[in-house]
């Protein structure tokens, strides 16, 4: 019963990960740990171990779908690889518990201020990112299949992986639920384009994550391939419900949604390590 229970969590986690991005694994650890009774290490082996599928599978339809910018994927994922190296090596020097709850507090913000309705848009063409985005080493993206086209500063896109990186080094999570909204909201890439460059960006992520735990011992096959076929599944109906999903808008806040139970998991995730409680 409890492998039918877990089955059917990770479907519904994977279809809503891979609708708006994220692939499912900053949701999927604290419920194996809260639910299931995981350890730390083998809810985190096992989530890696289920993304890696799913995220291959989703990028198959994106490739068919043609909507992903391997460039942009390109310089977020080299650096964000050498921040993570970067963010590990910083835990032992850094108070990470105090950073990790302030980085919760602003996740939850912005997704709170994704969600909420704006009484004014900013204009395309002005702001800061605008100006940004027209700095040296800027260039403009065409998607003529989806007849979508956008300006980007290629070293502030490479600083943003690094950054996404450090983050995910540091407090041990992946790094897919800031990467995509971030390139919505600070980049001004369609939705469609960013959900799917993310995914993209999670095949090398879960790759390397998957072999770093299996290696440590931390991939148990009796509890990683149910979640890795449920994930597999999970990616399907979510490429099948992202063409139904209405874009522009009603994308963003799904992804806003996202945000939010990816911030409370992991504050719960933050709380399991602490046992409950902070030492400020």
């Amino acid at each position: 019963m409890q492998e039918l229970v877990l089955f059917i969590v990770g479907v519904i986690v994977s279809a809503f990960g891979t609708t708006v991005g994220f692939g499912g694994g900053v949701f999927l650890v604290p419920i194996l740990i809260i639910f299931f009774g995981y350890n730390m290490e083998i809810a985190i082996g096992s989530a890696m171990s289920a993304m890696m599928p799913g995220a291959i599978i989703a990028s198959l339809f994106n490739l068919r779908d043609r909507s992903i910018d391997y460039l942009v994927g390109i310089l977020i994922q080299l650096p964000a690889m050498a921040g993570t190296v970067l963010g590990a090596f910083m835990v032992a020097f850094l108070p990470v518990q105090e950073l990790q709850l302030i980085f919760v507090v602003f996740v939850l913000g912005i997704g709170v201020i994704m969600i909420l309705p704006k009484k004014k848009e900013v204009p395309r063409h002005a702001g800061m990112m605008y100006r940004i985005r027209r700095a040296p080493t800027s260039f403009i993206r065409k998607n003529r299949e989806k007849k979508l086209a956008y300006r980007l500063n290629g070293g502030v896109v490479s600083l943003f992986g690094f950054v996404s990186g450090t983050v995910a080094g540091l407090f041990g999570i992946g790094g897919g639920f800031l990467q995509t909204p971030m390139m919505i909201k600070l980049f001004r890439m369609p939705a469609q384009i960013a959900t799917s460059t993310s995914l993209f960006i999670l095949v090398v992520t879960s790759f390397t994550g998957f072999i770093s735990h299996f290696l440590l011992g931390n991939v148990l096959w009796n509890r990683s391939l149910p979640l890795m076929i449920a994930f597999s599944v999970g990616s399907l109906i979510g490429n099948l419900l992202k063409k139904r999903t209405p874009r522009g808008k009603k994308l963003e806040r799904l992804i806003a949604i996202g945000l939010l139970l990816a911030g409370t998991g992991v504050l719960l995730n933050l709380l399991m390590k602490t046992g409950g409680g902070f030492s400020f």
